[in-house]
C-alpha cells in the first residue's frame, strides 16, 4: 500500500503546484489588461530609420500607422507594449509604400490580426508591397483607399480624420506625395501624423484647413528631412511637441539642421527616437503627459 500512497501525494502535489501556476497566470493577464481609464496613449515605436505609430484608445481599439523598415523591429516594439495573449489590431494604416514605412507590415500581419488597412490609391510594384497586400488579403483585412472626411471612431470623444490625398495616383508618381495624412483628436488634445508629405502638399493642407490644421503633436514629416515641414506649415499647426521618427546615424542625415532650427523658431520641442527611444503620450483629452 505504500508505493501508491506516495503516488497518490506526488499526485496532489503536482495538482497543487499547477492550481497555483494557473492563478498566477491569471493574476500577471489581469495585471496586464489593467485598465488605463479614460487615456488614450500614443507610442512613436523606435523602428530605427522608419516610422511607425500605434494608437491604443481607452476601450481598447488599436491603430498602427506603419511599420517600419523590414527589421524585425516593428515585431519588437509591439511585443513590448500589447499583451503576449492580445493579437488584435483593428486598423493599420499605410501611409504610403515605401520601405521604411511598410517594411515591417506583411511581418504584422503575419502575427496579429488586422480588421482593416488603409492606404493611398497608388500601386506600387515593389516585392515589399506586394507581400503586403497579399498577407492583407489572406487575413481577410478591408481595404480601404483613405479619402478626405473618412472617420475612424476609435472610443467615445476619440476619431482619427483622414486629411489626405485627395485623387488616385499613377503607378509610377512620387511616393511621398502620396502620404496619407490623419489628425486623431481626444477633447482638447490632437496628433496630426503626415507619412513623408512634402513642402509642397503641407502648404496645400495649410492653405486648405488653416487653423484646423492645429495639433499640440505633430509627427514631423519625412523623418526631419528638409523636404518637409515648411514654415507655413509648421505655423498653422502650431505644436507644443514635434517627433521624429529617425534612426541613429543615419545616411541620410536626418533630422535636416534647417528643420530643428525652424521648429526651434516657432517654440517647437523636438522628440527624436533616435535619441531617446520609444517616444510616448497618454492624454484624458484635457492634459496631455509626454512619458
Amino acid at each position: 500500500m505504500k508505493p501508491t500512497t506516495k503516488i497518490t501525494v506526488r499526485k496532489i502535489q503536482i495538482g497543487i503546484l499547477l492550481g497555483m501556476a494557473v492563478i498566477a497566470v491569471f493574476v500577471w493577464v489581469a495585471a496586464l489588461s489593467e485598465n488605463r481609464g479614460h487615456l488614450l496613449r500614443v507610442s512613436f515605436l523606435d523602428v530605427g530609420q522608419g516610422d511607425a505609430i500605434l494608437i491604443e484608445a481607452p476601450n481598447g481599439n488599436r491603430v498602427l500607422i506603419d511599420g517600419g523598415p523590414p527589421s524585425g523591429k516593428i515585431l519588437s516594439e509591439l511585443g513590448d507594449m500589447l499583451p503576449f495573449f492580445d493579437r488584435e489590431l483593428g486598423v493599420v494604416i499605410a501611409t504610403h509604400p515605401d520601405m521604411d514605412h511598410i517594411g515591417g507590415l506583411p511581418a504584422v500581419f503575419e502575427r496579429y490580426s488586422v480588421g482593416a488597412l488603409f492606404e493611398p490609391d497608388l500601386y506600387a510594384g515593389n516585392g515589399v508591397y506586394e507581400a503586403m497586400e497579399k498577407h492583407a488579403e489572406k487575413e481577410s483585412a478591408r481595404k480601404i483607399v483613405a479619402r478626405p472626411g473618412e472617420i475612424i471612431r476609435l472610443d467615445k470623444n476619440i476619431k482619427l480624420e483622414i486629411l489626405y490625398p485627395e485623387h488616385k495616383f499613377a503607378p509610377n508618381a512620387d511616393t511621398n506625395s502620396s502620404s496619407v495624412v490623419v489628425k486623431l483628436t481626444y477633447g482638447n488634445e490632437s496628433f496630426l501624423f503626415t507619412g513623408d508629405l512634402p513642402k509642397e502638399q503641407e502648404n496645400a493642407l495649410a492653405e486648405k484647413y488653416g487653423t484646423a490644421l492645429h495639433a499640440n503633436v505633430l509627427k514631423f514629416g519625412h523623418h526631419g528631412s528638409k523636404t518637409s515641414t515648411s514654415e507655413e506649415f509648421l505655423t498653422a499647426v502650431a505644436p507644443e511637441y514635434g517627433v521624429v521618427s529617425v534612426g541613429s546615424e543615419n545616411k541620410y542625415g536626418h533630422p535636416n539642421q534647417e528643420t530643428l532650427d525652424l521648429a526651434a523658431k516657432e517654440n517647437v520641442e523636438v522628440l527624436r527616437t533616435d535619441m531617446m527611444g520609444r517616444v510616448v503620450f497618454e492624454t484624458d483629452g484635457v492634459t496631455l503627459i509626454k512619458k
